[in-house]
């Protein structure tokens, strides 16, 4: 991971746990009709914009399950070591999806760059696919009888 993106994270502080904790119960106890704002110690009120609200509510639950959060542009350019290291695969594997066309990339100067949102979607469409599949030889397994459901 980049310095750049290290500098991002946020992690929970021990004493502000509890806090973080109701407020992400409140948030997702919310009415998701409802108008939300910020207020500052002199009273001053900011309605936040659904689409803000939406990304506070996840960074708050992820927060509040002890993870660090960072948000990260889909623009931002990744170089092949930290693609392959956000997808947990070797750096040559990596490299190998990208050359089979897997993974859209572009070139500066002489060196790979791939977007974080085309990393992302990839990553998704294969996740997607590891699931299918063991769905698929979870039922293969039990029409069978080889699997039990029960565990």
């Amino acid at each position: 991971m980049s310095t750049e993106m290290l500098e991002q994270l946020v992690a929970p502080q021990p004493e502000e746990r509890s806090r973080i904790q109701e407020l992400s119960r409140r948030l997702a106890g919310g009415n998701q009709q409802a108008r939300y704002f910020l207020s500052d110690s002199d009273g001053n009120r900011l309605e936040i914009p659904p689409s803000a609200f939406r990304v506070l509510v996840r960074a708050v639950r992820d927060l509040s399950l002890g993870r660090s959060v960072a948000i990260i542009h889909y623009e931002h350019e990744l170089t092949t070591q930290q693609a392959a290291d956000i997808l947990n695969v070797s750096r040559p594997h990596l490299i190998k999806l990208v050359e089979e066309g897997k993974i859209p990339y572009h070139m500066v100067g002489t060196h790979r760059r791939i977007y974080m949102g085309d990393l992302l979607r990839f990553k998704q469409a294969r996740d997607h696919e590891r699931r299918d599949a063991l769905q698929e030889m979870r039922r293969v397994s039990e029409s069978l009888g080889l699997y039990d459901g029960e565990q």
